[in-house]
């Protein structure tokens, strides 16, 4: 995929989609394919889609722009729902050290890490954060969470 400029808001940032390098990230699923990838809001994500990146903020003349982070190995999406503050997963814990008061989803469940006492936690992202993602209806067939 080839650097994309996209432009979902005009009050807001604009996105640049970078290209995946098949090097560093693995493969897609088997029916995923990078042409149907879409930005979204993290509260428009639904379950069964897949994701492929998060978007960070790096300085560009006259602006911020939002650019695109890869996540190393794409997911499908569980269960989105509101995020649950008092959830008790290390994971949550360290959300809820975040001082902003902002509206934030539960995407799913990150899987084992040895790095978490509690062995897996919670894939919290923020409302409106924008979420790269191929919609489950453009897979063929759906595939599982690796």
């Amino acid at each position: 995929m080839a650097a994309v400029l996209v432009h979902l808001d005009p009050s807001r940032s604009p996105l640049i989609v970078s290209s995946r390098s098949a090097a560093h990230f693995r493969d897609l699923p088997p029916g995923a394919f990078e042409s149907d990838a879409r930005p979204v809001f993290a509260s428009d994500v639904r379950a069964g889609d897949l994701i492929l990146a998060s978007f960070s903020y790096f300085p560009t003349p006259g602006r911020p722009t939002l650019g695109s982070t890869w996540v190393n190995r794409p997911y499908v999406a569980e269960d989105p729902r509101p995020w649950n503050p008092v959830c008790p997963c290390d994971l949550c814990a360290v959300e809820r050290q975040w001082s902003e008061p902002v509206p934030r989803v539960r995407l799913g469940t990150v899987p084992a890490d040895p790095r978490w006492a509690t062995g897996q936690g919670c894939d919290v992202w923020w409302a409106d954060e924008y979420v790269l993602v191929i919609a489950a209806a453009r897979l063929l067939p759906a595939p599982a969470s690796a």
